[in-house]
């Protein structure tokens, strides 16, 4: 794994002044507190994502937004599910497996792609580009997955085979590119990387993916608050995953993380070492979500009040599914890619 630059004290302080003055945008999207209930998403639609497929994420007008190898395409007008190819990625070393994730800032002009190591698998470097003319840059970080708290820091997972994985904060405005401002904010997740997410009340989410050296297993989703993971932003030492945080559930492989438009929890992935944690994607309810948050113990991943398991591919009993939102659409996507399963309720 590459190394991690810290923030100076002579500019940490500045640095986390100005997150902490963005962070208002966590608010913004039109996600709910937590609401009552799981949502009785149905499935209404099913399309394909360009060529193979490829990660993808939704731009705030609703359009969808996908990179193919280093080409970038978008949809034509939201949902309608055709895609006009925009551009090609310049620089770009994609992975022959293709990018690692695509993710669009809160404010949707720009969108960050990790290139999955590139062709070597060794290069790992994650591009920030303005959507409307592709121009951007590659910065050298290690990544699994990401997702911007600010349209500034963008927070990555990442780690390397047979070593504990870290989640660091990148710093888009770093005037270098081979060594940005990427410091570790928590490490020692017992395991591979998994995904990334943060509520509306800037609590950062993410998992063990693959059991490791432990204690925690594959699947254990953990929360931390704002006021834990700044610390390490200050200059204190990085948040150790095993001993602090909250278990919120143990789901799959944590490999996508994500909130729908209701303050659902979503988790992707798929824990084939588990026996039956496999060949679904869930919405974890949100009041049980936040119950765990307050100490109420972690959510029951068995209980069908408190997790909905979505198949929509019943015909094949191993499905490694990905799930995500679209919250201008107020949709819900689960992907075997290239192929994408469209929930809504009624």
């Amino acid at each position: 794994m590459k190394s991690q630059v810290r923030y100076g004290n002579c500019t940490s302080v500045a640095i986390v002044a100005a997150l902490f003055a963005s962070l208002a945008s966590l608010v913004l999207p039109a996600q709910a507190v937590h609401a009552a209930g799981l949502p009785n998403y149905q499935l209404v639609e099913t399309f394909s994502l360009p060529g193979n497929g490829g990660p993808f994420d939704t731009l705030n007008d609703g359009r969808i937004i996908t990179v193919i190898g280093s080409q970038v395409f978008i949809e034509t007008a939201p949902g309608t599910r055709a895609f006009n190819s925009v551009g090609t990625l310049a620089g770009a070393d994609i992975s022959s497996f293709g990018a690692a994730f695509i993710r669009v800032s809160r404010a949707g002009d720009k969108f960050s792609v990790g290139n999955g190591g590139g062709a070597s698998f060794t290069n790992f470097e994650v591009g920030v580009f303005r959507v409307s003319n592709l121009a951007g840059n590659w910065f050298d970080a290690n990544h699994f997955d990401g997702e911007w708290i600010t349209s500034r820091f963008l927070a990555l997972t990442a780690g390397a085979i047979g070593s504990p994985s870290v989640v660091t904060i990148l710093d888009t405005n770093s005037s270098s590119q081979s060594s940005p401002v990427n410091p570790t904010i928590i490490n020692n997740i017992g395991g591979a990387s998994a995904g990334i997410t943060f509520d509306l009340f800037a609590n950062l989410y993410t998992g063990n993916g693959f059991t490791g050296s432990g204690p925690s297993d594959t699947g254990d989703i953990k929360a931390f608050s704002a006021a834990q993971w700044i610390v390490p932003l200050l200059g204190g030492a990085p948040i150790d995953f095993e001993a602090n945080g909250t278990l919120v559930v143990d789901l799959l492989s944590a490999s996508s993380l994500g909130f729908d438009a209701k303050g659902n929890l979503l988790v992707g992935g798929g824990d084939f070492l588990g026996g039956t944690d496999i060949d679904f994607a869930a919405v974890v309810n949100g009041p049980d979500v936040l119950g765990a948050l307050l100490g109420g113990g972690p959510v029951d991943s068995s209980d069908p009040n408190e997790v909905l398991k979505l198949d929509p591919d019943v015909g094949n009993p191993a499905n490694f599914y990905a799930i995500q939102s679209n919250p201008r659409r107020r949709e819900v996507y689960v992907v075997s890619s290239p192929t994408v399963f469209v929930f809504r309720e009624p």
